[in-house]
Parts: C-alpha cells; structure tokens; sequence
C-alpha cells in the first residue's frame, strides 16, 4: 500500500491540513515542518486512519470531537487506487468513501494483510525514541533479532542449557565458595565435628572418682545453705510482722482508753445531723420562695391590664396582609411602564427604518401584510446558497477538463517508457523448491546445533564410562560376559567378604573380651598377687613334710624354728584368703573366663584365617571375570549394573552422533547441488555459497516485483486518469443543466416576493435580510403594547383598594398607595405585636398565683420536718442538738478505728493471739526494729546466694557426670569420622566427573560458534555498512557462557576489531538499529503486505555524510515499500536534493 493524499480535518491543531505524496518506488517523501506544527500529530493520524480513532483520543484537545476525521488516498498493491476517509465514532469510527457512504469492511484488511497497530508502530511508524527503543528490542534476548544472532552464533541454546545444567549439578555438591548447605561441606562439617567429638569422649577413672567427689561436695553445700536460708528467713517474717502491725495495735489501744472514759456518749443515726441541716435549710427557702411567688403574680397582672391594642385595626387583618402582598407587584409595575414604553418606541422605529429600506410607505401599522410567508423566505435563501457554487463550477469546468487531459497524456507517456515485464516465475519456483523445508542457513544450522548436541551428549555419557570405554569402538566390542555370570561371582565374592567380616568381628570381640578380663586380673592384683588354692596346698604340703620329718629324725630342737616358720607361712595363705574371700573368688572366676576365652580367641583366629583365604580367592575370580572389561579388581559389584546402563546410553549417544553426522553431510551435499541449480538460473558462476545466492535471487524477485508494482501503478494511473477525464466531462453537462433550473425557479420566488424579476441575487439576499429581521420586531411591538395596557389596569386596581381601606380606617387619604400600604402592615403589626404581650402577661400572672401557692404549703411541710428531726436528736433545740450530734460522731468515730485496727491486726496475725502479739511487740522496740530487719535481711541473702552457688555446681558436676557417662560416644564418633571421609570422597569424584562433562561440552560448542554465520546476519552487515560509509563493514555474533547472543561491530579501522553496541557513539547507535529496521521491515514485507515507512526526525543524530548515505538507503528501500520522512531540519532538504537524483525526492511543507 502506497499513499498519494492524507487529509486531516478538526485533527490535532489542525483545522484542515492536507499532504500530497509520491507513491512512485524509487522517490523519498521528506516533510518539513517547524517544531510544534504538527508532525508527531500526522504519525499519530497514520495510526488513527488505519486502525480506528480512539474513543479518549488526545486528539481534540483544540477543536473537540465533532467533525474529526482522516482522509487518504493510494495505490493498492496489485496497482488499484483506493480513496476512504474515518470519522470519530464509536469502536474503531466508522469507514467511508469519498462520496460519505459506508465502505465494504473487507477494504482495510485486504490493504493492511493481517497488520495491526502494534505492528506499524514497532517497525512502520516511528520517532528516534521508538528507533532506539524497538532496535534494544530487537537486539534484547527473546526479541525478533535475538533467534538470528543465536543461528549466526551456532544457535547452541539447548546445548548451552545442558551445560548450565552441569554446572549447576556441579555446585550442588560443591560450589566454589562455602556454603553450609552443599553436600561436600556439610561432610566436612560433620568430619570435624566426629574428630572433636571423638577426641571429646576418652575419660580417665581418676577423673571419675574427681567428678563424683565435687558432685558431693556440692549437694552438702546445697543442703547447709537452704537450712541458714530457712532460719534467716523465719526470723525475717517475724520481724516484719512486728514492724507491720505495730500501728494498729497503737491504734486499737487509744480507742479502747476513749470509749473507756465516755461511757455516757449517745449513739445517733449517722445521717441526722445532715437531715436536721437539710431540714433547716429547706424551711428557710421555702419560705423566702413564697413570699417572691406572691410579688411576681401582683406585677404580672398590673403589667397586663396596662395593655390596650386597637380592635378594628385587628378586625381588617386579612385586607391589609393582602394589599401588604399586592405592593411589591405595584411598585414594580409602576418603575417598569416608563422602560416599557421607550423600547416600544424604539421597536417601531426600527420597523419604519426596514420598511423604508424596503420601501414601503404603509406604516408600522401595515407591516405585517408585507411579511412573506416561512416557507418562500426559507425557498429564497436555500436559492441564494445554491448560486455561489453553481456559478464558480460553470467558470472552473473548462479549466479543470484542460488539466484532466494534461494528465492523462502525461499518463500514457510514463506507461509507454516502461521497459518490457520480466518473468520471474522460474527463478520463484526454484526459491520456492529450495526453502521448501525452511531457510537453509536455519536448517544448515540446526543441523549443526543437533550435531554439537549429539557430540555434547557423547561427552557428557562418555565421561560417566571409565577410561578403556570412552572410545566408541571399544565401547561397541566390549566383551560383555553372558547374564547370571558376573550375578554369580557378585554373589560369591559378597558371602565371602560378608563371612570374613563376621569372623572379623566375632575375632574382634573375642580379643577384646580377653584384653578386658586381663586389664581385671591387673588391676585385683595391684596390691600384691593374691594367695590362691595352690599356694595355699604347696604351703601346707611343705609344713606337713617338715613336721614328718621332725618326727623321723627325733631332734625337734634343731627343725622346730624351720617348722615354725612353715606353720605361719601356710596360716598366713589361710588368713589372706579368708580375708580377701571376695578377691580370691573373683579372681579364680577370672582365671576360669580367662583360659575359656583365650580358646575362644584362637577358635575366632583359625576361622578368620580360612574366611580370609576364601575371600582372597573370590576376589581373584572377580578380578579375571573383570579383566577383559578392562574394569579395575577394586570395581564393586554393585556398581555393574550403573555401568552397563551407563555403557547402553553411551551407545545411544554414539549411534545418534553417527546419524547427526550423517545428516549433516547429507543437508551441505543437497544445498550444494541447491548452489549450483540457482547460481544456473542467475547466470552466475557456481563458486558463490548458497546464502549469497539466495540473497542475490532475493534482490532479484524484490527488483522484478516492484517493476512489476511500477508498471501497475503506471497502467491504473492512465485508467484513472481517463475515468477522469469522462467524469469531469460528465458533471460539467449535468452542472449546466441545474443551473438552468436554478434560473427558472428564482424567476418564480421574485415574482412571489414582489421583487423585480431584473434584480440580480445580492440585491434580493439584502431584501431578504431585511425581511427575516422585520417579522421578529413586528410581533415585539405587539407583545409590549399588550404587557403595557396589563400594568396600568393593575396599578388602577391596586390604588382603589387602598384608599377604601384607609376611608374605613379613619386615615387620610393617600397621595402614594404604595407608600399608604406599607403604612397599614406596620400599624397592624404594632397592634397584633401589644395583643400578643397581653395574652402572654396573663398567662404568666395565673401560673405566677399557683406557684406561690405551692410554695406557702411546701414551707408548712419543712418546718414540720425541721420539729421532728429536733426530736430524734432527744433535744428541744438546735444547739443541743447539735452538741448531742458531735458526741455522738466521735463515739462512732473510735468505734470504728477500735474496729479497722483489729481487723488489721487479725489479718496480718499469721495465727497469733492479741496477747501474743502484744508482747512480741514488747520485746521489740521500734528503736531497735530497723537494725535487726537489715540483720535479717543481709542474713538471708547470703545464705540464698550460697544455695544458688551450691545448686549451680552441683547441676555442672551431675550434667558433666551424665554426660561422661553416656554409652558408645567414642565408637558413635568413630563411625561418624568414617561416614563422614566416605561421603566426601563420593561427592568429590561426582563433581570432577560432572567438571570435566562440562569442559567437554565446552570445547565442543566453541568450535560450532566459531563457524557459524548467517545471511539476515549479513544483510543488516551490509546496510550498517552503507550508512556508516564503509566505517563499520560488518556484523558478528556471540554467544556468552549464559546462552545470551550479543551483537558485535567490526570496525574498518584498526581493521577486524570488533567491539559492542553499548560502546558506540549516540549517532553510530541509531544508523545501527535504522539498518536493523530496514532488514526487519524487508523480512516482513517478504511474507506480507508492505505499508508506508514514515519516520519522525529519525535523522537528528547523523552527521551530513551519513544523512546522505541514509537518503541512499532509504531511496533503494523505497522500492520494498514507499518512504515518507517527517523532519523540522531544513537543511536535511538540501541535503537530500544534492545526494539524490532528479525525480527521487518528493518535498512537502507544513505551514507553522
């Protein structure tokens, strides 16, 4: 779609604004308006005209919403014109053709093809805002360009995910940095905490017996300090108790003295003495009330007879309330007559001037019948409003045929300087053939992400093989022993290694049970070998063989002292072990357990030795079993079955590499028999690769279309231009011939206005003025020669009730009836005001009479009141009274101190009687109270602060016994020391395993990226290249560790450096994303309908060698799609008309 007319009506500023426009392909539409006339306003229009006006658009901000609407004009592009024009209205507004009828609605969808607003302002209609912020977007990750930069880097996104995946399956175990959570760290937490643990658990038995000494020392601490905390206490409360109560047993003993030494005082009721006050004051006011109530009734009743309001001024109450009302309607009617009759004066003036324009001599009296009827006024004037452009149209219509002729032979001229068509459905097809499975630089590179995933796959299942087996074919030849073989040796080798363990540990226990009894027999025998059976026999032996022998040889003087000596020593055995009977058994028990677990240690050592022998010969089996596996003797049988799993998906992996790799070579075979069929049909040489070619046969479709378009156009403009042609022809006879008709009827409506049929149409407008504006002041003379009659009639009226009142009344007769009437209402106010005083004077007198009344009988009442509370007292008067009352307050006053304090006393007694309380505070004077309660105190605090010490180490001393104490904590620690290297070393070999997958994976997607390259890559290359003036001759793309493409600039000097948008200058930058545009917008248009390019300013930040390389740009992509270019910069026109060719540049100018 191409535009040659937009046209704003009551848009914006705009009251009516309209821009003709070139649709000619090849030709740069450039706007120039100054700042604030308008031109984001005719983006916004674009926009509006296309997709519907908004219903709060911002636009009517000076002349509203009423008449707003957007034409246009153009070419379709199959080469038909289209004409519509949208309205403000409900939903998008309503769309119309040139003549106002509603159009088809399948109209814009058919121009737009399937574009929307969103569309056309991220790539159609833009300011350098939009510019800057749709190239981030296209450049940003996810944007429209960021899938081409991933395909230009090697598009390795899934492999790069996998990686990512490795690494963070690496840092779960064991990250870089420390964190308390990862396997690997918590093992070495737990490794430490088993040593310190370990070394924590080993304890002494002098430490023991330590531990238990302090343990007792402790508790006999607790117990002293709890019975001197409970003696301090108890003499505490007992001093406290004496301080607390001594001020009530004060307090008790001086009210037992008084009631003691006033037996005769009188106990009255304790509100007496404020009844007989009460009584007394009440008698007294009762009195003074009455006597007030008796002087305000006498006054009351004087003041009202004084009163006398007038009767018969009262009496006429109604009349002079209705005159009072019907004053102001007076007044009024009287000021208004005089203003009255000088407008109606004045009205009939301004009749006879129009009557004399019109030249009637009849009078204001005969207007009326010179009036025409509404009808033939309104027939005159819609024939007066005809005539202008009847006759404008009769002296254009030559004018306008010559030029319609003009342009249709220019028409026909630039149709017939068209080259021939060219065909281009061969060179269509074979594109069409080619990408049929989809762009083959996308497919050539997916077939290389798919080979970098397969070999990235290989890696990663050949790093979790061992060694020997990370080569394809020797994982393909490995000799798997058939299945149940390796089960059965697995089986062996685990019973015989289970079975070694066992006897192991049935040795180990065995040992330690003898190292046990043995550390037993040595410590019964430290102080000194114990005599046992034997020695005990031998000794006895050796006495009885001297004593035979004493008795053989008769001397017993010479063997009597050895005799002795051997008779003591054998008692000596005998006492030893009578005294040491617990000792002796116990040993003899150990020396049995002794030689029975010595056999038992070297049944255990033989069976070892055989399970040993087995298992050694298990392994052996195991290890030739794994020998042609190449697997060490070490491999444990449970991790086989992981191994052949791993093996069978490394198999996978390899035979899917092996297809990549043959479908890689398959796709680069196809397209290079693609290369050679298309460089064929460009009659170019076979040596290009298939991108450049297919970009080549790109710019040849795009060439052969727009001629194509060209010639279109061409050819609808000479049919348009002679529909014209005859149109014009056409509307010229029909305006002849109702301008004639016009002429017949004029002629009738003068005849019916009386007029002269030779006056010529200003002269009848100004009589029709003049009678439109008589028919108006006519019926106004009426209306205020009617209103005045009714104001005098009503005046008359009103002044002839008054004066009837005031006869009636005994007044003069008024000169002012207004004044008179006034006079009334106020004389009836007065009166009605002294009647009202009256009747309110005797109300208030009757109820004054009453009230004094009350106030005689409720002074009677107190004064009775006063008498009987007299007597209650037991007195005649009121000072005996009075001193009966006091001492009747002070009885009852230590009555119940004597009370208060015994309930004091009786609350804090803690079970003491009164006497007992009283001598507790007889043996305690208060002189002396304060230093024993601070001896006490001190005392008690001591001693709970030993208790706490006390119970404190005594707490320690048990907790560190229960702790000593606890069963297995060495051998617990132990095991957890040997739990904890395992874990380490397992997660150490997972995350080597996992880092070198990584590095692998690494390698292989660095020489994917390394060649990679894209032709959408290139085009932009090229582009950035043209505006830059050859500064920037290329683009690259690279792919970061986090899968994130970045665009790179490759700079023409120092040649090949290459460095990243963020780092080029403002201007730089926005040359980049227009290239970036540009490319967008032809990618686009290659699938859809093109729409009109219209850019704001996007040109500010060019320096002028760029702005023309910019204007050269913009002029070739004016063949994809039409250029319009909105700028307030007048010397970019000039620019733009040197850089240009004639015929390329279509300038138009805003007015500011």
């Amino acid at each position: 779609m191409r535009l040659t007319r937009l046209a704003l009506r009551n848009y914006g500023p705009f009251a009516e604004a309209a821009l003709d426009l070139s649709p000619e392909p090849g030709c740069v539409n450039l706007v120039l308006a100054p700042n604030g006339a308008g031109k984001s306003v005719l983006r916004a229009a674009f926009g509006d005209l296309l997709f519907g006006i908004g219903m709060q658009t911002p636009m009517g901000f000076r002349h509203g919403y009423g008449g707003m609407q957007i034409a246009a004009e153009g070419v379709a592009p199959d080469g038909r014109r289209f004409a519509f024009l949208r309205r403000k209205g409900k939903g998008a507004g309503p769309l119309l053709g040139p003549d106002e009828a509603p159009l088809d609605p399948a109209l814009l969808p058919g121009l737009l093809g399937g574009a929307d607003r969103s569309l056309l302002e991220r790539l159609f209609a833009l300011d350098t805002a939009l510019l800057r912020a749709g190239g981030a977007g296209l450049l940003a990750s996810g944007g429209a360009l960021a899938e081409a930069l991933l395909q230009a880097a090697g598009g390795l996104r899934p492999a790069q995910r996998l990686g990512q995946d490795i690494v963070a399956a690496r840092d779960r175990l064991a990250p870089t940095r420390k964190s308390a959570q990862r396997p690997f760290y918590e093992a070495l937490d737990q490794l430490k905490a088993a040593k310190d643990t370990l070394r924590g658990t080993l304890l002494r038995p002098a430490q023991w017996r330590e531990r238990e000494r302090v343990l007792e020392e402790a508790t006999q601490r607790l117990e002293a300090a709890r019975a001197a905390a409970a003696e301090a206490g108890a003499t505490l409360r007992r001093l406290e108790r004496v301080r607390r109560l001594a001020p009530a047993l004060r307090r008790h003993a001086a009210a037992e003295a008084w009631l003691a030494a006033h037996p005769g005082a009188p106990l009255l009721p304790a509100d007496l003495a404020g009844r007989i006050q009460e009584a007394r004051e009440q008698a007294a006011q009762a009195a003074r009330s009455a006597g007030e109530a008796a002087r305000q009734q006498q006054s009351l009743a004087a003041d009202a007879e004084a009163l006398a309001p007038a009767r018969p001024w009262l009496a006429q109450a109604a009349r002079i309330a209705a005159l009072r009302e019907a004053a102001g309607a007076a007044s009024r009617a009287r000021e208004e007559l005089p203003a009255l009759a000088q407008e109606r004066h004045d009205t009939e003036r301004q009749i006879e001037d129009r009557l004399g324009a019109l030249g009637f001599a009849g009078g204001v009296a005969g207007a009326a019948s010179l009036l025409p009827a509404p009808g033939l006024l309104e027939k005159a004037r819609r024939l007066l409003a005809e005539h202008a452009p009847l006759a404008e149209a009769e002296r254009e219509a030559p004018r306008r045929l010559e030029r319609l002729r003009a342009a249709c032979a220019e028409a026909e001229a630039a149709l017939a300087a068209l080259p021939p068509p060219r065909d281009a459905s061969a060179l269509e097809g074979l594109l069409a053939a080619i990408r049929a499975e989809g762009e083959p630089a996308a497919l050539l590179a997916r077939e290389r992400r798919a080979l970098a995933e397969a070999e990235s796959l290989w890696a990663t299942r050949a790093a979790r093989l061992p060694a020997a087996w990370r080569a394809p074919e020797a994982l393909r030849n490995l000799p798997v022993p058939p299945p149940g073989a390796l089960e059965r040796l697995a089986g062996t080798l685990q019973a015989t290694e289970a079975a070694l363990r066992e006897v192991a540990a049935a040795e180990e226990r065995a040992a330690a049970a003898l190292a046990e009894s043995r550390a037993r027999q040595a410590a019964l025998e430290q102080d000194g070998p114990l005599p046992d059976a034997a020695a005990l026999a031998e000794a006895r032996a050796r006495r009885d063989a001297q004593w035979q022998h004493l008795c053989r040889s008769g001397d017993a003087a010479a063997g009597a002292g050895a005799y002795a000596a051997l008779v003591a020593e054998a008692d000596s055995l005998a006492d030893r072990r009578f005294a040491e009977a617990r000792r002796v058994h116990e040993a003899e028990l150990l020396a049995a357990a002794l030689a029975r677990q010595q056999a038992a240690r070297d049944d255990a050592a033989r069976a070892c030795e055989a399970a040993r022998a087995a298992a050694l010969a298990a392994r052996e089996g195991w290890a030739a079993a794994l020998a042609p596996l190449a697997l060490d003797a070490g491999t444990a049988p449970g991790a086989l079955p992981g191994l052949f799993a791993a093996r069978d998906e490394a198999l996978d992996a390899a035979a899917a590499l092996d297809r990549q790799q043959a479908a890689l070579a398959e796709l680069a075979e196809r397209q290079a028999a693609d290369a050679l069929r298309l460089a064929a049909a460009l009659g170019e040489p076979a040596a290009s690769p298939l991108p450049v070619l297919l970009d080549r046969a790109g710019a040849a479709l795009r060439e052969a279309q727009a001629s194509a378009t060209d010639r279109a156009l061409r050819l609808q403009a000479v049919r348009d231009s002679r529909a014209a042609l005859a149109e014009a022809g056409q509307e010229a006879a029909a305006r002849g011939h109702r301008l004639e008709a016009w002429r017949s009827e004029w002629r009738a409506v003068l005849a019916a206005l009386h007029r002269p049929q030779e006056e010529g149409p200003p002269e009848t407008a100004a009589a029709l003025e003049l009678l439109g504006q008589l028919a108006p002041l006519v019926r106004q003379a009426g209306t205020l020669a009617a209103r005045q009659e009714a104001l005098r009639a009503e005046l008359a009226a009103f002044t002839a009730d008054v004066r009837a009142l005031c006869a009636e009344l005994g007044e003069a007769e008024p000169a002012d009836a207004v004044a008179a009437a006034r006079h009334l209402a106020a004389r009836l106010e007065e009166e009605q005001a002294r009647l009202s005083r009256q009747e309110a004077l005797r109300q208030q007198a009757e109820l004054a009479a009453r009230a004094a009344a009350a106030q005689a009988r409720e002074a009677a009442a107190r004064r009775e009141e006063l008498h009987a509370a007299l007597a209650e007292a037991g007195a005649t008067d009121l000072e005996t009274a009075l001193q009966r009352l006091e001492a009747s307050a002070e009885r009852a006053r230590q009555q119940a101190a004597r009370a208060a304090a015994l309930e004091e006393i009786l609350a804090g007694h803690d079970g003491l009687d009164l006497a007992a309380l009283q001598a507790e505070q007889a043996a305690h004077p208060p002189e002396m109270l304060e230093a024993a309660l601070r001896a006490a105190e001190e005392a008690g605090a001591a001693a709970g602060r030993a208790a706490e010490e006390a119970a404190e180490a005594r707490a320690h001393a048990g907790a560190e016994l229960e702790r000593l104490g606890a069963d297995g904590a060495a051998r617990e620690a132990a095991a957890d020391e040997q739990a904890a290297l395992a874990r380490l070393g397992h997660v150490l070999e997972e995350a080597v395993l996992l880092q070198a997958a990584r590095s692998l994976l690494g390698a292989a997607m660095e020489r994917v990226q390394e060649a990679g390259d894209d032709a959408r890559l290139r085009r932009i290359g090229d582009v950035f290249a043209e505006l830059t003036e050859g500064a920037y001759p290329a683009l690259a793309a690279r792919e970061d560790e986090k899968g994130v493409a970045h665009l790179l600039v490759r700079r023409a000097t120092p040649e090949g450096e290459e460095t990243g948008v963020e780092a080029l200058s403002e201007g730089t930058r926005d040359q980049l994303f227009l290239a970036l545009r540009l490319v967008a917008i032809e990618d686009h248009v290659a699938a859809a309908t093109p729409l009109p390019f219209l850019g704001d300013d996007i040109l500010q930040s060019f320096d002028d060698g760029r702005a023309a390389a910019a204007f050269h740009a913009l002029r070739r992509f004016s063949g994809t799609t039409q250029v319009i270019l909105l700028t307030h910069h007048r010397h970019l026109v000039e620019l733009a008309g040197r850089a240009l060719p004639a015929g390329a540049l279509h300038v138009q100018a805003l007015p500011g």
